[in-house]
């Protein structure tokens, strides 16, 4: 009986135990406990040892040795739209200028459009020397502007530009205050002519066309400039992941195979600011960047002061980068969206006075309390020529043209292949009655 007592105690614990599906056996010679999978995840071994800052160090050097290439010429798409939102509100408080009522207040308000949109879709030529510096040359595009957008005021501006003329020639100053601010106008600070608008029997003239392919150039450039900001290796990051690595903190999340290389995938976050995260992707084989990612998570820029909001809310971007035939690595691919805000709250007056009298003599006054509110959103996308002496013939497209519509089949036999944007395609002039 004490065996038998020792005997169950033995094979008792593995029968409340076993969770197979098969039944115990005990005359066999072996206890059956069922079979289960074992399931292993993939490892990969890779062959450098660095840590993610040591990474993030070694592809800031590959990066800054590639940008350092001089004497360059690049051939760049770069497509950029910009949309406003406009919210405007005047209050007259006082007018001893009779046409300036409460009435031409309100027709001001209603010139200025509540949405406004402006789309640029160009090739340029990116000119590096080391003389010369960068420059920027248009090769052909459009930039299309709504008609609804465009501010209708020319007679508000004519009505104003009549008075100051009158109150000049009577030899009348103005001063302008904005709450505690003031400044005095006198006749010597206005170019009256530069304030009219520009014939449009001028348009046609060879060297205004000139005059608007060099403003078109310039623009470019300017946009391309602010797209580069968001280049970790620029001379001035915004995101300085690069420049100021020791403010963040890198970890290596994944590694993969990617575009037929393996890359370490690095995130990064500020430790004290917060302000921007995101990813760089590192490629194994010599340490350069091969993509950078980013958002913010506050205001890049805010600004309150004295009834003057202004801030940068969002900036997101992404970034692809690859080997040259020259040995450096470039971004070839960039997509930008930045968003603007500006609010302004303050009173504002104009005085006329006369000169005749010691401190002058208050001839006509205006006040009036001003609301202004603009939210801006702009979108970027680039996107780098693999030919740099890609030739284009711009004997008919060498400026910026307006057109009725836009044709969607425009890009279709240059080296890009690019579709117009949804903004573009849609894109009606407006037909006046």
């Amino acid at each position: 009986m004490r065996y038998l007592l020792i005997l169950f105690l033995i094979v008792a614990p593995f029968c409340w135990s076993q969770q197979s599906t098969d039944p115990l056996i005990l005359q066999a010679d072996t206890l059956d406990l069922g079979q289960r999978p074992i399931l292993l995840n993939e490892v990969i071994v890779g062959a450098n040892n660095l840590t993610a800052y040591e990474l993030v160090l070694a592809a800031k050097k590959v990066m800054e040795s590639s940008a350092q290439h001089k004497d360059q010429e690049l051939t760049y798409f770069l497509r950029h739209s910009e949309l406003n939102e406009v919210d405007l509100n005047l209050d007259l408080k006082e007018s001893t200028i009779e046409q300036i009522s409460n009435d031409f207040i309100h027709q001001i308000t209603q010139s200025i459009p509540k949405q406004s949109s402006l789309h640029t879709e160009a090739l340029y030529r990116l000119i590096q020397q080391d003389s010369l510096g960068k420059s920027a040359r248009l090769l052909r595009g459009f930039q299309l502007e709504e008609e609804s957008s465009k501010i209708d005021a020319e007679n508000v501006a004519e009505f104003f530009l009549e008075k100051i003329e009158e109150s000049l020639s009577k030899g009348n100053y103005f001063k302008v205050k904005s709450g505690i601010f003031g400044g005095k106008i006198e006749e010597d600070d206005i170019v009256l002519d530069d304030l009219r608008p520009i014939k449009d029997s001028l348009v046609g003239d060879s060297i205004d066309i000139a005059k608007s392919h060099q403003v078109a150039s310039a623009a470019g450039y300017q946009r391309l400039n602010e797209f580069n900001r968001y280049q970790p290796y620029d001379s001035d990051p915004v995101v300085g992941v690069f420049e100021k690595p020791k403010r963040f903190d890198f970890q290596i999340v994944d590694y993969k195979y990617y575009k037929e290389q393996w890359v370490h995938v690095i995130a990064f976050k500020e430790k004290s600011k917060a302000q921007f995260y995101g990813e760089l992707w590192i490629n194994e084989k010599d340490n350069a960047l091969i993509q950078f990612k980013f958002i913010n998570t506050r205001p890049i820029k805010s600004i309150k002061l004295l009834g003057f909001e202004y801030s940068e809310p969002r900036a997101q971007g992404q970034f692809l980068y690859k080997k040259f035939d020259d040995g450096s690595y470039r971004h070839y691919f960039g997509r930008l969206e930045l968003d603007t805000k500006v609010n302004v709250n303050r009173p504002l007056s104009f005085i006329e006075k006369k000169k005749a009298f010691i401190g002058g003599r208050k001839v006509n006054r205006v006040d009036i309390d001003i609301s202004f509110g603009l939210n801006q959103i702009e979108e970027y996308t680039y996107i780098l020529s693999k030919n740099s002496t890609l030739e284009i013939d711009t004997k008919s497209l060498s400026v910026l043209e307006k057109l009725d519509s836009y044709p969607t089949d425009y890009w279709e036999n240059s080296e890009f292949s690019i579709a117009p944007s949804e903004a573009m395609k849609n894109f009606k002039k407006a037909i006046k009655k």
